[in-house]
């Protein structure tokens, strides 16, 4: 019931509407149209006083121009008007009577049309014209006005025109007959259903009228004149005329509306069914457009982001190379230099790792801030790594120090920082790079100003560098380098050498060490130390790695086959080849194609990488031990952190380190030293070997402490697998190196 009844209400609002605004339009467009009609009317009387003041003017440039061409003898304009007459009656059809006066107004001339009479009166000395006649001769054009001496109606009007004979002044007059000029001006210009009426003095000279019904209604009232005549015109429609006058539109409205009515109420009838289906959708909408505004929002965010560092809103890399790629072509036209500045925030990393991320988070925002608070309007900042932000500064204008700037970052960073708990001192490395010194070219630049850097980090906190044409040589000697490793990879140009571990009561190899070497082309033998940091900042170092246990589990098994066994194999690794995540994968690939056992091979870790898996990276010894490989780490000494590492994860072996086995036993701290990690390596039930040993004085030492497994020259010396392999057959004397020695 609730639902009839709201349809019913609805119904009869949209009826309701639908007839009153049908209503109001129809008296609208009624409205425009009247105005329309009358506008009509309006302008086309307006045209029949324009045409009334041109056919006066005719007639009164007519008068002036036959009254020029008289001549002064009385004779003569007498015959040239007699011979003219007629042409004027003929061009001229409202013209009733032309005259001439004397100055004494007497008449001497005169010519009518055939339908009037001749004036019976002589002399028109009282007439109106008489009495213009003082202003015609100050004017010099021909005169109009009413004058009833000389016409056969009140309303006829005459043009007169003074002009002079042998004798005296003389009037040349034309009468026109203003009812024949007026109904000839009506009937060409007022086409049919118009009435017309003209008064003059409120008495009606001209009337073109038959039906008054719509003339108070309609009428439009216009002045005629014509210098000192003045006339009233009257115009107004007949019933007909305005039927015509009037468009369809308002009918077409009406019945428009009508309809529109009719179609609104069948609408009207529909919608409370589709009320239902519209909420529904409406609802859809609403939320359609709630995820249209947030994915607008997410995608103006990445558009941002793709620019824009998301945690200080500086400009990223991409936007930094964007923005220098422009300057740096600008600045090349115009010869012009510019300096870019990187700063990279010391130990940022270790405070992370100290305090949190969060904390991290905050000291990066913070310093953000200083730095842009120190730097010009004019200079550029981004934010391109983790720790590093770049500057960008034009030396367009005189006077501008990029060392000034670089000193005021420093300020500004230097002050400490106190978030939540923590007093916090920060420090920052500037290099400083000319685009000039890179030719204007976008990643020498970079390059440039991360070798400044690299430079400047070299000096130790707060260190500012300018980067050095000179380094170029060193930066083209590195690539070639590395290049020449890429290319050593591909010829099998890197190779392993051995050194035997000998038990020095057999005088037997147990086991021995795998030693990389780089035999370049020309022959020359190049160590690790020379070019395995270079290969740990690129992509070589996998390749390498996997080169080495390849070729070491390789030669195992061919001396393994050969009868030499039981024998080992040592394999030295630095921190960033320990902590590859693919390292386990790669030892357990090649111990299973050698067909080896895992305690076979041994890992020689120096004692800080020992303490860093110790510390960061227990996943990965867990899975050294999980393999079954051997750990073996190389000790300077005996300290607190070594000892809490050892109980998380005991080695299988520990090596003395070179430096103090060469200063035993002679020096007693060293031997000391030496003493404390044999007694160590017993009570962890670790093997113990000495490296590096050089003398029968040191052998004896340390056979003394039951330490038998030594390495070094006076034992047997760096050996390639060729010369190595029929030595391993027999026991090492001792007494005399190999001579294949390298």
């Amino acid at each position: 019931m609730q639902t009839r009844w709201r349809l019913i209400r609805r119904l009869l609002l949209i009826l309701l509407l639908g007839c009153v605004l049908t209503l109001v339009s129809t008296r609208f467009i009624l409205l425009a149209e009247e105005q329309t009609i009358r506008q009509r009317l309006h302008d086309d009387s307006r045209q029949i006083q324009y045409q009334l003041r041109h056919v006066m003017l005719n007639y009164t440039f007519a008068t002036e121009w036959t009254a020029r061409r008289l001549d002064t003898d009385d004779l003569s304009f007498s015959e040239q008007l007699d011979s003219e007459a007629s042409s004027l009656f003929l061009f001229y059809p409202s013209l009733q009577r032309i005259l001439v006066l004397d100055s004494e107004f007497n008449k001497r001339f005169e010519r009518f049309r055939s339908e009037e009479q001749p004036l019976a009166k002589q002399n028109f000395a009282n007439s109106a014209l008489a009495q213009a006649a003082t202003d015609m001769s100050q004017i010099p054009h021909a005169q109009s006005l009413l004058d009833e001496e000389f016409a056969s109606s009140a309303s006829d009007i005459l043009v007169a025109m003074p002009f002079e004979s042998a004798s005296a002044t003389h009037y040349l007059v034309i009468v026109v007959n203003i009812h024949k000029l007026i109904d000839q001006l009506i009937r060409q210009q007022i086409t049919e259903g118009y009435q017309v009426a003209v008064k003059l003095n409120e008495q009606s000279i001209y009337r073109f009228a038959g039906n008054d019904d719509l003339r108070d209604e309609w009428l439009v009232e216009r002045p005629l004149s014509f210098t000192t005549n003045r006339w009233t015109l009257e115009l107004w429609p007949t019933p007909e005329k305005l039927s015509e006058m009037y468009s369809a539109s308002a009918q077409l409205v009406f019945f428009g509306g009508l309809l529109l009515t009719a179609g609104g109420l069948v609408l009207g009838w529909r919608s409370l069914r589709l009320h239902k289906t519209v909420s529904e959708q409406q609802k859809e909408v609403k939320q359609l457009r709630k995820r249209l505004k947030n994915m607008h929002a997410t995608e103006a965010k990445l558009v941002f982001l793709s620019d824009h560092d998301a945690q200080t809103e500086l400009p990223n890399k991409n936007g930094l190379k964007n923005y220098l790629l422009q300057q740096l072509e600008s600045t090349a036209n115009e010869q012009h230099d510019l300096h870019l500045l990187v700063i990279s925030i010391d130990s940022l990393r270790e405070l992370n790792h100290a305090l949190g991320h969060p904390v991290g988070d905050e000291i990066i925002q913070r310093i953000a801030l200083r730095i842009n608070k120190a730097l010009p309007d004019a200079v550029y900042l981004a934010r391109t790594t983790i720790d590093t932000f770049v500057a960008v500064q034009s030396a367009q204008e005189p006077g501008n120090s990029v060392d000034a700037l670089a000193r005021s970052i420093r300020e500004a960073i230097s002050p400490q920082l106190f978030i939540d708990d923590h007093e916090i001192y920060c420090s920052a490395s500037i290099g400083i790079a000319s685009a000039k010194d890179a030719n204007y070219q976008l990643e020498t630049l970079f390059h440039n100003a991360d070798a400044a850097l690299y430079n400047a980090k070299l000096q130790g906190y707060f260190g500012i560098e300018h980067y050095q044409p000179e380094e170029r040589f060193e930066l083209s000697e590195r690539r070639e380098r590395l290049h020449a490793l890429r290319v050593a990879l591909e010829k099998h140009e890197l190779e392993l050498n051995y050194q035997p571990i000998i038990q020095l009561r057999s005088h037997r190899a147990e086991s021995v060490e795998g030693l990389l070497r780089w035999r370049t082309a020309q022959g020359d033998v190049i160590e690790p130390r020379q070019f395995l940091n270079l290969m740990e900042q690129t992509g070589l170092i996998f390749s390498l790695t996997e080169f080495v246990i390849r070729s070491a589990c390789q030669q195992l098994k061919r001396w393994h086959q050969a009868g030499i066994e039981p024998l080992s194999m040592g394999l030295n690794f630095s921190l960033r080849q320990l902590t590859m995540p693919e390292l386990p994968k790669l030892l357990e690939q090649h111990i299973k194609r050698a067909q080896l056992a895992p305690d076979d091979i041994q890992l020689d870790i120096d004692a800080a990488a020992f303490l860093q898996l110790c510390d960061h990276h227990h996943e990965t010894l867990m899975q050294f031990k999980k393999l079954g490989v051997r750990l073996c780490v190389n000790l300077l000494g005996v300290s607190h952190q070594l000892l809490q590492a050892m109980r998380f994860c005991s080695p299988h072996a520990i090596k003395i380190a070179p430096e103090l086995v060469a200063d035993i036993p002679n020096e007693p701290v060293q031997t000391e030293l030496v003493e404390s990690i044999i007694r160590l390596a017993q009570n962890s039930h670790c093997q113990v070997i000495a490296v590096a040993v050089e003398n029968h004085q040191q052998i004896d030492f340390l056979k003394q402490r039951n330490c038998y497994l030594a390495q070094g020259n006076l034992l047997a010396t760096v050996l390639t697998a060729e010369q190595l392999g029929p030595l391993l057959q027999s026991p090492f004397s001792g007494s005399q190196p190999p001579l294949a020695s390298l």
